[in-house]
This record gives C-alpha cells, structure tokens and sequence, in this order.
C-alpha cells in the first residue's frame, strides 16, 4: 500500500512538473508573470509589441472582422 501512494505520488509529481514546464515559459514571454512596469525590457521590447500586434490581430480575426 505504501509503495503503491509512493509511486501515485511521484507520477502525480513528474506529470504536474511536465505540465507547468510547458506553461509557464509562454506567459513569461508574453509578460502575463514577471517584471512587471518596472522591469527593464531591452530586445525583448520589441518581442513583445509584435506579440502584441499578433495577438492584437488573432483577436480581430476570431470576432469577425
């Protein structure tokens, strides 16, 4: 029984670090966690306005425009 949780548990662990690996680069990169205002941005400015745009014109396409 005890090796049995012990195993649940470390695969529970391996799928749960797999999944948060895989989702939290994303929202780092579009600015949804860290740096804030005050974060100084360098390149990674101009990364992230033609992110903006893209997803600006994602948007405008799924309403209909």
């Amino acid at each position: 029984m005890t090796r049995t949780l012990w195993t649940m548990i470390l695969i529970t662990g391996i799928f749960i670090g797999f999944m948060m690996g895989y989702s939290v680069p994303p929202m780092v990169e579009v600015g949804m966690i860290g740096g804030g205002e005050g974060a100084e941005m360098g390149v990674k400015s101009e990364i992230d306005e033609n992110m903006e745009e893209y997803y600006r014109s994602l948007s405008q396409e799924n309403d209909g425009g």
